[in-house]
């Protein structure tokens, strides 16, 4: 059996140096040379009665190879996991140990040394209630609710090409033509798109609009013929232009087609639609089919074989029938359960973006109140390896660092507050779910190697799925529990005010990201004209 050794440097990494004895590998080598012996057609010899030393001169050295690669590789994961090493990345062979002379014609023994990068020691600070954050209690409004359901029947409406603009709701195709003072710039930008009318920001030019019909135009500025928020969209989605391109600001608009939005009529269908039946029931069951009225619609309006006289105006008839008429009762209490369904849900959705926004807040503060050296050299190269050799770049890896952190930093507070979940956790966690999704009996052997073949393919498929799983679940149940390390301090704000926060706090942090790249980007031009100099 391989026997490991191991030994920390002070930069933090392991060197774990893997001794494999011949015995440990000669009867599978020997196995398998057999097997190759058996089934090779060589030129001058019957079939399996190949000499097994020209079976070895042929097959051996890569033989040998593998299987030293397979038994070493498969020990160093085993030896990692049995002594509970906080490591980061994967064993990677040691650089410029001497290339090995595999001896095909008598086994011997081999050392391979591996570097790995380690986690130091942590005593976490930060876990006493010395931070104080601010989270939110969300109160939802009528106006928040009542703004998704407009947005929601306009979706679900009808759509009708006209031949002038009628409200706000309306969709322009238009044709862009980039202006040079009043006219039209020589070869300038010529673009067909579309523009909804009530994202134009500027008020007085939106009522100009409105008055306006199909074949008309009218000057803008390209960038008020969007919402404020899609500003730095207008590029690629109205202009369809890189971000080197150059355009003066100033277009003429021609309207090419006017696109009128009817919002849908609130109806006990389209509540269903819009949250589900199981939700939808609780407030109009009595406007919805039972289920023997939808077998009857179904057999009538489906693939019946009823056969229809040719006789009939099926266009005729189709103008004749009337659309079912929504009494005001089942649109009374459609709208009710809708503004209900709605509030909880956006209430939800709130409530989980302020989970998520304390939670990082949080970890900010912890990465900030702790030192967590790594080592340099492991990670880079490690990185290198995993991006097929190509150069990392100094964002790319402080990225990764990072992230790095930030996951030991959770996995210590998990486990702080015994909420953490290991990889063997979320193993188990896979395999039950296996088991149950495919309807196997755990006590059976024929389970576990079915369940091993699907493990096999998701690894293939996403190799860090387990390592995502595990910091989405400990991420999950730290965020549940955070009242016990830090003081929150609770604010009561609409679901306006949060998206507001949110935005400009992301605002803020992307505007510090870009001028920390200036810098940096201005510091190594000096240092260059200096070395130049």
């Amino acid at each position: 059996m391989p026997t490991i050794t191991r030994r920390d440097t002070e930069d933090l990494r392991a060197i774990l140096t893997v001794h494999i004895a011949k015995e440990d590998y000669e009867k599978s080598v020997n196995k398998k040379l057999n097997d190759f012996r058996k089934k090779a057609h060589l030129k001058g010899f019957r079939k399996g009665q190949v000499p097994m030393s020209y079976v070895k001169k042929i097959y051996g050295k890569s033989v040998i190879a593998d299987e030293l690669n397979e038994l070493a590789y498969k020990e160093l994961i085993k030896y990692i996991s049995d002594s509970d090493m906080q490591t980061i990345g994967q064993p990677l062979p040691v650089e410029d140990q001497p290339m090995l002379e595999l001896e095909v014609r008598n086994y011997i023994d081999y050392d391979f040394e591996y570097e790995i990068g380690l986690m130091p020691p942590l005593d976490l600070k930060g876990l006493d209630k010395s931070i104080t954050i601010d989270s939110f209690d969300i109160e939802v409004t009528d106006e928040a609710v009542q703004e998704e359901i407009d947005k929601y029947l306009k979706q679900q409406g009808d759509r009708k090409e006209v031949d002038e603009v009628r409200s706000e709701n309306d969709l322009l195709m238009v044709n862009l033509i980039e202006l040079e003072g009043d006219e039209p710039k020589a070869d300038g930008l010529n673009k067909h798109s579309m523009v909804a009318i009530e994202d134009i920001q500027n008020e007085d030019l939106k009522k100009q609009i409105l008055t306006l019909k199909k074949g008309d135009t009218f000057d803008a500025d390209i960038y008020e013929l969007v919402a404020e928020s899609q500003s730095q969209d207008v590029r690629k989605y109205l202009l369809s232009v890189d971000d080197e391109a150059e355009f003066n600001n100033t277009f003429r608009v021609e309207i090419a087609t006017i696109t009128h939005m009817s919002p849908a009529e609130m109806s006990a269908e389209l509540l269903v639609d819009a949250i589900g039946h199981e939700k939808a029931e609780k407030h109009v069951a009595e406007f919805l089919l039972k289920e023997d009225e939808e077998d009857i619609q179904e057999e009538i309006g489906g693939d019946s074989d009823l056969d229809i006289p040719e006789v009939v105006d099926l266009e005729g008839l189709g103008e004749e029938m009337e659309e079912k008429v929504i009494s005001p009762e089942e649109k009374e209490a459609a709208t009710k359960g809708m503004k209900e369904e709605i509030g909880l849900m956006i209430k939800e959705q709130s409530e989980n973006a302020a989970k998520d926004h304390l939670m990082n807040k949080v970890m900010d503060e912890l990465l900030e109140k702790n030192d967590i050296p790594l080592s340099d050299s492991y990670f880079k190269r490690w990185l290198t390896i995993n991006n097929e050799g190509r150069e990392i770049s100094d964002e790319v890896y402080e990225n990764t660092i990072k992230t790095i952190r930030a996951n030991f930093v959770l996995d210590a507070v998990a486990k702080h507050l015994d909420v953490y979940t290991s990889i063997s956790d979320v193993e188990a966690e896979m395999r039950n779910d296996y088991y149950e999704r495919a309807g196997l009996d755990p006590e059976n052997p024929t389970s576990d190697e079915q369940f091993q073949k699907f493990y096999e393919m998701m690894m293939q498929y996403d190799e860090s799925f387990m390592i995502k799983r595990q910091s989405q679940l400990n991420n999950d149940n730290v965020k549940d529990k955070l009242e016990e390390i830090i003081i929150i301090n609770k604010k009561k704000v609409t679901t306006t005010e949060l998206n507001d926060i949110l935005k400009t706090e992301y605002e803020e942090a992307k505007k510090k990201e870009e001028e920390q790249k200036a810098k940096e980007e201005e510091a190594i031009e000096v240092e260059v004209e200096e070395m130049e100099g």
